[in-house]
């Protein structure tokens, strides 16, 4: 009989992406502890909140380290702050296309490490047949969006 460690090992391994806002100007690779499903274990998250709505974001969760930017790219980002105004959302200054959210500010210490990544901005991404985690934006987090 196999052993059911040694087969979960061999599915569950670092996964890189490449990825590019619409124009070209913010390219990046990202890599996740392992492939997005169906491929791996990775879920995309979808959150309802206005701004998640809004921009289209599908959301994955990889330590900062694990973002590498190309040719200066995050420094030509563009930032806008909502709902607590600590965790600024990066996008391109020419298309728009929205990037990631940043957590450095966070206040929990556990988020602080992390980037919030738009897996939709992911070259060869599959999000017809991707598995999605819900998160209800609207009703956990603070301030509620008023406009």
């Amino acid at each position: 009989m196999a052993d059911p460690k040694a087969s979960a090992t061999l599915t569950t391994k670092p996964t890189t992406y490449e990825g590019n806002c619409h124009c070209g100007l913010i390219r990046y690779t990202v890599t996740l502890p392992d492939a997005l499903a169906p491929e791996g274990t990775e879920k995309i998250l979808r959150c309802n909140c206005s701004i998640c709505t809004k921009n289209g974001y599908f959301l994955v969760y990889p330590k900062r380290e694990d973002v590498h930017f190309l040719n200066a790219s995050d420094t030509r980002m563009k930032s806008y702050l909502s709902a607590t105004k600590r965790k600024p959302h990066r996008f391109c200054p020419k298309c728009g296309s929205s990037v990631l959210i940043d957590f450095k500010d966070a206040p929990e210490d556990e988020q602080r490490p992390l980037l919030a990544m738009n897996a939709s901005l992911f070259k060869d991404i599959d999000l017809a047949n991707a598995e999605f985690e819900p998160f209800d934006g609207k009703a956990e987090l603070d301030p509620p969006y008023e406009l």
